[in-house]
């Protein structure tokens, strides 16, 4: 990135030039542009370059250029301006989100071909990821490394290895992807399909690809504060009585919105590459 640093400077500079547009600036572009307007589809693209950065950055590493990946964001960023539509009431930072990403994480998948995660630090990601839930559950909040380190009985060391298989799946972008020098085995063969979409394990997946906000905010509201509660998502997990009770809805209600909620999480999952 270092060799590039001046070009990425520039870039920087030139999108800075940009101003941010309100939601009724961009509705009125993007009626423009809908009907063909070719100028307010630029200006679109253009007032709304800033997105891509945050997101080309998270997925940054190494070996990579990154104007490279800017460039993939940005080809996101146009799909999903040809793609939205301000009637389903999405807001487009959102929206554009989402495609950018999945433009960025196929154009890694592609050069990403050589990676290979061994089964064995596989298993120690999903360990891992397990207990990052519990005891995210325990705190009411997000556990930190240390915390990490001692619930597992880890070593900076080997804390260093789970977080680089992170890394390397999450570059991969799909579990399709295949294990270590076995062409035939890949991270889908590794998990049974009831582990797959167990709901802790398809929750923890979309925690992994950066993704979970994403998701529950395509769901209903009711079904998606039903999931935040059941799995302590802005908290410690709730039995399906407290849950009941705080939305004032039998047990068995919540049981059927929870079901639905995580078939929704299921398809969008798929949809979006992630199992």
């Amino acid at each position: 990135m270092a060799e590039s640093l001046d070009a990425v400077s520039l870039y920087f500079r030139a999108i800075k030039d940009f101003p941010e547009l309100s939601r009724e600036a961009f509705n009125t572009l993007w009626h423009r542009a809908n009907k063909g307007d070719k100028a307010a589809k630029k200006e679109l693209v253009e007032r709304n370059l800033r997105l891509v950065i945050p997101i080309a950055k998270k997925y940054y590493r190494p070996g990579l250029d990154f104007l490279d990946i800017i460039e993939e964001g940005n080809l996101g960023l146009m799909h999903a301006i040809d793609k939205f539509d301000p009637k389903k009431g999405f807001r487009f930072s959102t929206y554009g989100a989402y495609w950018i990403e999945q433009s960025i994480r196929r154009a890694i998948d592609e050069q990403s071909k050589t990676i290979r995660i061994p089964p064995h630090a596989w298993e120690a990601l999903r360990r891992w990821l397990r207990e990052w839930d519990s005891l995210h559950g325990q705190l009411g909040r997000d556990p930190t490394l240390t915390e990490m380190a001692s619930r597992l009985h880890l070593s900076a060391r080997q804390v260093k290895g789970i977080l680089d298989a992170a890394e390397a799946a999450r570059g991969i972008g799909s579990l399709e992807a295949p294990l270590d020098d076995d062409e035939n085995l890949t991270v889908k063969d590794v998990i049974s399909d009831d582990e797959l979409y167990a709901p802790d394990r398809l929750i923890s997946l979309f925690k992994l690809h950066d993704e979970l906000d994403v998701a529950l905010s395509q769901l209903p509201l009711r079904e998606r504060q039903i999931l935040e509660l059941r799995f302590g998502l802005s908290g410690e997990n709730q039995t399906l009585e407290e849950v009941g009770k705080k939305l004032r809805v039998s047990r068995e209600r919540i049981r059927q919105l929870e079901k639905r909620g995580l078939e929704r999480l299921r398809r969008l999952a798929q949809r979006m590459g992630i199992v």
